[in-house]
Formats: C-alpha cells, sequence, structure tokens
C-alpha cells in the first residue's frame, strides 16, 4: 500500500523527468541543419561571353524594281560577284513591248511638231500677205507649242520605258558574297520582293544576342574579345550596334561587335565568342543570391564560426547582380563560410549543423 508521501515523490520524479527531456528536445531543436558556400574571390574569373556569328557589316537584299516572272538565276549561294555582274533576269517581253510603242510614240509626236512648225511657216508668209489674219497665225503657233509639249511628252515616257525595261535585269551594286537566294527561275515575283542577299566586301562584324541584365555591361565595356570557334584566333572588338528593342521570340536584344583588324576574308557565318572583360577588382566577391538576407533596405549575410560552429550577422554591399549570384563587399573575408540556404530561419548566435554542399 502507498502512502501519500510516497505518491508526490514518484509525481515530482516525473515532472524533473519530463523537464529533462523537454530541455534536451529544445536544445535538439536549436542546433539548424543549414547548407553553406564559401565566399569566393572572382576577380580573376572571366567575364561573360556570348556566342555569334560572322557577318557582313553591310548585307543587302536585292530584289527587282519591277514585278514578273524570274527567267534566269545566273548566281547561286556563296559566290563571289563584281559590281555591276548581272545576277538575275526577269520574262521582258511585256516592257520590251512597251518600249516598243513608246518608241512608235516618240517619233508620231517628233513628226507632228515638224507638220506644225511648217505649216506656221507657210501662215506667217500668208500673213505678210495678207491672206490669212493675225489670229489664224497665233492658232497656228499654240498647235506648235502644243506639239512641241507632246514631244516632251513621249520622250518622258520613253525613258521611263527603258528604265523599266533595265529593271527587269538585277545587278550587282558592289563587289561581295551572294548570302542567300530567295527566288527561283519560273517563280513570279512582285517588285521590291527580296531575291537574293549580298554580302558586301568590307568589315566584318559579329553578330550576338545579348540577354537584358548583361546590357549594361556590355554598354560600359571598354574593349572585348573576339574568338573564333574555328582556328582559336583572336581579335580585340568594340560595340558597334545594339538593338532598342527585344526579339519578340527570344527576348534578346540583338548586338554588332565590330572587329579591329580584321578584314573581308573571315569566311561568313564562322563561328565566334564575345567575352565581356573580367568584373572589376572591386567587386571581388561572389555568393548565391539565396545568401542574401535583406532587412529594412540592407543587405547582411549569416558567416558561420568554423570553431563554435555558430552564426553571425554581417552587414555587406551588393555590388552587382548577375543571374543567380551577387558581387558583394564589406565586412566579409574571401574563404569564409556562409549560409546558403533559408537565412530567414536564424538567429544571431545560433549553432548550425553544416550539411555537404
Amino acid at each position: 500500500m502507498k502512502t501519500p508521501h510516497s505518491r508526490w515523490l514518484l509525481t515530482a520524479l516525473a515532472v524533473l523527468g519530463l523537464a529533462a527531456c523537454s530541455k534536451d528536445a529544445a536544445v535538439q531543436e536549436d542546433i539548424r541543419p543549414v547548407r553553406y558556400v564559401t565566399a569566393s574571390d572572382n576577380a580573376s574569373l572571366p567575364g561573360a561571353s556570348f556566342a555569334g556569328d560572322i557577318r557582313a557589316r553591310q548585307e543587302t537584299p536585292l530584289a527587282f524594281r519591277v514585278g514578273g516572272k524570274i527567267a534566269q538565276r545566273l548566281v547561286n549561294t556563296g559566290e563571289r560577284v563584281k559590281k555591276g555582274q548581272i545576277l538575275a533576269r526577269l520574262d521582258a517581253n511585256d516592257y520590251q513591248l512597251d518600249l516598243t510603242a513608246k518608241q512608235a510614240q516618240l517619233a508620231a509626236a517628233r513628226s507632228d511638231l515638224e507638220q506644225q512648225q511648217t505649216d506656221l511657216k507657210r501662215s506667217q508668209e500668208l500673213l505678210g500677205k495678207q491672206f490669212i489674219s493675225q489670229a489664224q497665225v497665233d492658232r497656228q503657233q499654240n498647235a506648235v507649242n502644243a506639239a512641241r509639249a507632246r514631244l516632251q511628252q513621249a520622250q518622258a515616257q520613253l525613258a521611263g520605258s527603258r528604265n523599266q525595261n533595265s529593271y527587269a535585269t538585277l545587278v550587282a551594286d558592289a563587289d561581295g558574297v551572294i548570302g542567300s537566294v530567295s527566288a527561283e527561275a519560273g517563280q513570279v515575283v512582285s517588285a521590291g520582293q527580296p531575291v537574293l542577299r549580298l554580302a558586301m566586301d568590307g568589315p566584318r562584324e559579329v553578330a550576338i544576342q545579348v540577354p537584358e541584365n548583361a546590357l549594361a555591361a556590355l554598354r560600359a565595356a571598354k574593349a572585348l574579345q573576339v574568338k573564333l570557334w574555328a582556328d582559336g584566333q583572336t581579335f580585340n572588338g568594340t560595340l558597334r550596334e545594339l538593338a532598342a528593342d527585344a526579339d519578340p521570340a527570344t527576348r534578346t536584344y540583338a548586338a554588332r561587335i565590330s572587329l579591329d583588324g580584321a578584314n573581308a576574308g573571315l569566311a561568313l557565318g564562322m563561328s565566334a565568342s564575345v567575352t565581356l572583360p573580367a568584373p572589376s577588382q572591386e567587386h571581388k566577391l561572389q555568393l548565391p543570391l539565396s545568401a542574401l538576407l535583406d532587412q529594412d533596405g540592407r543587405h547582411y549575410v549569416w558567416v558561420i564560426d568554423p570553431k563554435s560552429h555558430k552564426v553571425g550577422r554581417r552587414e555587406v554591399s551588393v555590388q552587382g547582380i548577375d543571374a543567380s549570384v551577387a558581387r558583394v563587399s564589406g565586412a566579409l573575408r574571401a574563404g569564409e563560410q556562409v549560409v546558403s540556404a533559408g537565412v530567414h530561419l536564424l538567429r544571431d548566435g545560433q549553432q548550425v549543423r553544416l550539411l555537404q554542399p
């Protein structure tokens, strides 16, 4: 039989045991497992790189200035052409018929003018003999003026017809290489419809596509490095052109990088890479964005003490962000371990357990 004293003792022991268990549980919960990274110095890392291809500075789509059916295409893709060389011809039968008609109209207008001038001379002779009135001579003079105007009109129409006939022949505007062919013999094309693309001789460039987070760095770059994939040849480059609007499909911006010292001997379409300068020495520590703790407009990181495995909060200054990486400076040294995930769940002085990276 248990006495009241013994029951009280058992109850006290049970309470003390539960308290001890709860303290152990609290201590166990206080050690939080964390992932971490080591703050690294990225001053020696290369800058961002973009793939591109060699292009001519001037690439012109060539088209007939009149519509019609293509009778001949005299060049193929990749062929070199000279200025004035015939590249393609339209079926010009209709334009030749119009030219013949305009030549006949010109001959008729010239003949009419000669007849009117002869009649005017006769009228003036008759006026001198007082066989006709001055009004009749004036009317004949007006007829001469009208015939002269019709002659000028016929001459202008003939010149226009000759131009139309010549437009049925497509010629190269400059020396260069045929980059692409967009129409074939037998195809009916409209005026201005591209038929060929001519890459003119002269400076070569690299065409690249730039994401929006690299625009500022590209604009600020004083010099770029261009490397050919085929033979590893390198050139210095400068930004010549940057699109104002992003491509609606890729959401990137087209840019042209001019090559210093390059010549027209570079094959069009060769693969090349354009590398931005390395980040500034001032921005030498890099961390993942998930390692940053934002509070009251300031940025902090949790630094792990390598001996006690306790974390301490330090303020840093974000110097730049590139993709998922932040470049920071401040009270942080290269080589220190920084919590990289769950930064909002920690407190200053809290002990952590390091998970394998």
